[in-house]
C-alpha cells in the first residue's frame, strides 16, 4: 500500500510540474500567446477567445483525466506488480505524448491564424537582434560551474568513508550511486548551457536587457547548483544512515526521497520567481522589442537552418533547452534520446513481466539440487545441505532486499536479514508450508502454489541427505578400516 501510495504522490508531482510549465501558455506573455507572438489587441477577438476557452477546456480535461487514471494504475501493485510497472510505463509515454501533443497542435492552430490575419511577424526573418553592452557583460552574469566542483569531489569522497564498503554489496545501493552521477552531470551541464546560451534582447534599452539576462542567468545557475548540492545532500545523508545503523533503514529512504523532492519544489519555486520578477521588470519598459522568430518554432520544436547552435532556450519552458531540429546534429540526438528511453522502458516491462510469469522450481539430478527462477537461480551439492525442514511462516523480523524484488504477491532473489543473515528467497506470499534449506553460506526458503509441491521437495531432498550421509559414513569407515 505504501509503494502505490508513494507512486501516485510521484504522478500527482509529474502532472502537476507539467501543469506549472505547459498548462500556463494560455496566458498573454512577452508578446505571446501559446508561444506565438501576437500583438495584445488580438487578445479581444472573437476566434481567440474561442480557441482559448477551448484549449482550456481540453487541457483541464486532460489533467484531470490522467489524474484519476495513473492513481488507478498504481493500485494494480496490489495484485501484479509486473502490470502494474508495464502499465505505468504506458501511461508515463503517453502522458507525456499527449501533454506536447495538446499544447503543439494548438500552438500551430495559433500561429495558422496569425499567418491567416496579417498580425506582426506573420512572415518569417533571419534577423538576429544583439545588444553589444549586454554581450559584452555576459561573462559576469552567471555564477561560476567551478562552483560544482565541491559536489564532485564530496560525492568521490563518500566512497571511501569507513563501513561504506558493507553498503556496496546492496544491489540497491548501486541505484543510489548511479542517480548521484546522473544528477551530477544533469546539474552541471545545464549550468554549462545555461551560461553559454546567448543573451535576448527584450527591449530597445540596454539597462533593461542587462537586467533581465542577469535575472534569469542568475536563477537559473542559483537552481543548478542548488539542485547540485541538494543531491549531494541527499547521498550523505543515505550513506550516513546506512553506515551508522549498519542497515538500510526506511528513514535513509524518507530523507533520500524527501530532499529529492524539495530539489523538484525549489525548481518550481525558482520557475515562478524568475517568471514574476522577470515580468516586473518588463513591465517598467516603455520600448519593449519582441523578436519574432515564431516561423522556426512553428510546429513547436525550433528548426532554423540559418542558425548554427545545437542547443537552443526552449520556448515553452525557459528552464529547458532543446535542439536545432534543422540540423543533422539535433535530429540524431533527439531521436537517439527518445530510443534509448524507449528500449530502457520495454527491457525493464519485459523483466518484470518474465519474473511474474516464469515459473519457479526445485530440481534433483542426481547429488546436485538447482532451484530455477528468472534471474535469480541457484545450485548446489546435497552434502552442502546442513539442516531441512518444513516451517509455517517466514523467520521473525525484517528483511533488506540486497539483490532481487519484493512485492505484495512474492520475495525473490537475494534478502538479508539482523538475526537470520543471508537469504535466498523463493516465496509466493501466503503460500505454506515453506522449504528451509540451510546451506554453510545462506538459508534458502522456496514453497509452492501448488499443493503438497514443498512437502514433495522435502521428502526428496531428506531422503538424499540421509543417503548421502550414510555414503560418507561408508566410505570414511573404509578409509579407517584401510589405515590400519
Amino acid at each position: 500500500m505504501i509503494f502505490s501510495l508513494m507512486f501516485a504522490f510521484i504522478d500527482l508531482f509529474i502532472i502537476i510540474i507539467f501543469m506549472a510549465v505547459y498548462g500556463r501558455k494560455k496566458k498573454y506573455s512577452e508578446g505571446m500567446l501559446l508561444g506565438v507572438h501576437i500583438p495584445a489587441y488580438a487578445m479581444q477577438d472573437p476566434e481567440v477567445v474561442a480557441f482559448l476557452e477551448d484549449h482550456d477546456k481540453r487541457s483541464k480535461w486532460f489533467y484531470a483525466a490522467n489524474v484519476i487514471i495513473s492513481t488507478a494504475i498504481c493500485f494494480l501493485n496490489l495484485f501484479y506488480f509486473s502490470a502494474f510497472i508495464t502499465l505505468w510505463c504506458l501511461w508515463l509515454l503517453v502522458f507525456c505524448y499527449g501533454a506536447f501533443f495538446l499544447l503543439f497542435r494548438d500552438h500551430r492552430r495559433m500561429y495558422d491564424l496569425k499567418v491567416k490575419r496579417g498580425w506582426q511577424g506573420a512572415s518569417g526573418s533571419k534577423i538576429v537582434v544583439v545588444d553589444t553592452n549586454v554581450s559584452a557583460s555576459g561573462a559576469k552574469l552567471p555564477f561560476s560551474v567551478l562552483w560544482h566542483l565541491p559536489v564532485l569531489a564530496a560525492g568521490t569522497a563518500l566512497t571511501f568513508v569507513p563501513g561504506i564498503s558493507r553498503l556496496m554489496k546492496y544491489s540497491a545501493s548501486w541505484i543510489f550511486i548511479l542517480i548521484f552521477g546522473s544528477m551530477f552531470l544533469l546539474f552541471f551541464c545545464m549550468h554549462l548551457v545555461t551560461n553559454r546560451v546567448r543573451n535576448k534582447v527584450y527591449s530597445n534599452d540596454s539597462k533593461i536587457n542587462l537586467q533581465v539576462n542577469q535575472l534569469e542567468k542568475r536563477v537559473f545557475s542559483m537552481v543548478w547548483l542548488s539542485g547540485d548540492y541538494a543531491n549531494l545532500t541527499a547521498y550523505a545523508v543515505f550513506v550516513y544512515f546506512t553506515v551508522k545503523q549498519e542497515w538500510m533503514g526506511s528513514w535513509a529512504l524518507i530523507c533520500y526521497i524527501s530532499i529529492h523532492t524539495a530539489v523538484g519544489l525549489a525548481v518550481l519555486a525558482g520557475m515562478y520567481y524568475l517568471s514574476f520578477k522577470k515580468k516586473e521588470i518588463l513591465d517598467t519598459d516603455d520600448k519593449p522589442l519582441f523578436l519574432d522568430d515564431d516561423i522556426y518554432w512553428k510546429n513547436g520544436w525550433y528548426s532554423n537552418p540559418n542558425d548554427k547552435r545545437l542547443w537552443v532556450q526552449d520556448r515553452f519552458c525557459s528552464a529547458n533547452y532543446t535542439t536545432n531540429m534543422a540540423r543533422p546534429a539535433g535530429k540524431i540526438l533527439t531521436i537517439g534520446m527518445v530510443a534509448v528511453v524507449g528500449v530502457m522502458l520495454v527491457w525493464m516491462c519485459a523483466m518484470f513481466l518474465k519474473i511474474d510469469l516464469t515459473p519457479r522450481y526445485l530440481k534433483v539430478e542426481g547429488e546436485k539440487v538447482t532451484v530455477s527462477a528468472p534471474f535469480y537461480s541457484i545450485d548446489f551439492n546435497v552434502d552442502e545441505i546442513k539442516d531441512i525442514e518444513l516451517v509455517d511462516r517466514l523467520p521473525e523480523g525484517s528483511f533488506t532486499r540486497t539483490n532481487g524484488m519484493s512485492d505484495n504477491k512474492q520475495m525473490l532473489g537475494k534478502f538479508e536479514g539482523k538475526e537470520a543473515g543471508e537469504l535466498r528467497m523463493y516465496i509466493f506470499r501466503d503460500y505454506s508450508p515453506i522449504l528451509k534449506i540451510e546451506l554453510p553460506d545462506y538459508t534458502v526458503y522456496i514453497n509452492s502454489q501448488k499443493e503438497g509441491e514443498a512437502e514433495q521437495w522435502y521428502r526428496e531432498l531428506l531422503l538424499l541427505s540421509v543417503q548421502s550421509d550414510a555414503l560418507h559414513g561408508a566410505e570414511s569407515e573404509s578409509m579407517k578400516g584401510q589405515s590400519r
